[in-house]
């Protein structure tokens, strides 16, 4: 009897895990549909934006712009954005892997590195990194403006002629079916980074551009980088809801399998005991005859 004691506490402490997992799936969900509305309103923005830098280099007088000219010295500027909590599947443990790779490439004297998410914070610390600026994530919602300090790190690095590359290593979210760690170079630009829209590009109508269609081109530029940088970030926001929610969905079918075991062998225990009493009062009943 003891031992079906047991079981029935195991039961109903797997009855109380189980809400907790489902309330943590079902806040995932909402927050996963959230981010990737965000993300996809955001992907227009930055596809137009980059087809206006594609267009704009055609000219002549932005052959030689600075932020699209390869350079052979300078070390690497590299973001990187995991999660602040755990629960995530290989959420987190994917991007490490790929920063690992990206360490492998460049050697990690030679990378700066920008970090958001306390998990790659720490990560990158006990390896030793070099991390010259660390971000938190927002609140309730990731706004365009806290994303600026970001992109300008990288644009005045690259300007000065600090490093020679600017890139990313995040989430990258198509759907909750297909989300992978990969990294993404934002400077100096790649016109091919956004490749359908090559063929519809066309060339540039002959306009007249104020105060120059240099400046204009930096502008843009600027403002484009700005806007990659947050789309990379809201991508990953909802990869890690997309994942945690996946993560909690595995842990509550896991829970209710082990719950319905222990239902079945705490069933098999109540039967035999009922069965044995029964045989006791027959074996008494006939002791009586």
């Amino acid at each position: 009897m003891a031992k079906g004691q047991e079981i029935k506490r195991r039961i109903k402490s797997i009855g109380s895990m189980l809400q907790v997992t489902k309330a943590m799936e079902l806040i995932s969900s909402i927050k996963m549909r959230k981010a990737q509305e965000a993300a996809l309103r955001s992907k227009h923005y930055v596809f137009e934006s980059w087809r206006s830098i594609i267009r704009l280099s055609e000219l002549p007088e932005n052959k030689d712009n600075l932020f699209l000219s390869d350079k052979s010295e300078g070390k690497i500027l590299l973001f990187v954005i995991s999660s602040d909590k755990g629960l995530a599947g290989s959420y987190n443990s994917d991007t490490m892997r790929r920063c690992l790779k990206m360490i492998d490439e460049y050697g990690l004297e030679n990378i700066d590195f920008i970090t958001m998410g306390s998990k790659i914070r720490k990560f990158l610390q006990k390896l030793g990194a070099n991390i010259v600026a660390d971000f938190a994530h927002g609140e309730n919602v990731i706004r365009f403006a806290m994303i600026s300090p970001i992109a300008l790190i990288g644009l005045q690095g690259f300007g000065e002629g600090k490093y020679k590359k600017f890139l990313t290593i995040h989430t990258h979210f198509e759907s909750t079916a297909k989300m992978k760690a990969t990294s993404l170079q934002i400077l100096p630009i790649n016109p091919s980074l956004f490749e359908e829209f090559q063929a519809d590009n066309g060339s540039l109508p002959q306009l007249q551009f104020e105060p120059s269609a240099k400046e204009v081109m930096d502008k843009v530029i600027r403002q484009s980088v700005r806007a990659l940088t947050y789309q990379v970030i809201l991508e990953s926001e909802a990869a890690e809801h997309a994942a945690r929610m996946i993560a909690m969905k595995n842990a509550s079918d896991a829970a209710e399998d082990l719950r319905d075991d222990f239902q079945f062998t705490f069933n098999q225990m109540r039967q035999a005991s009922i069965t044995a009493e029964l045989s006791e009062i027959s074996a008494g009943v006939i002791a009586m005859e």
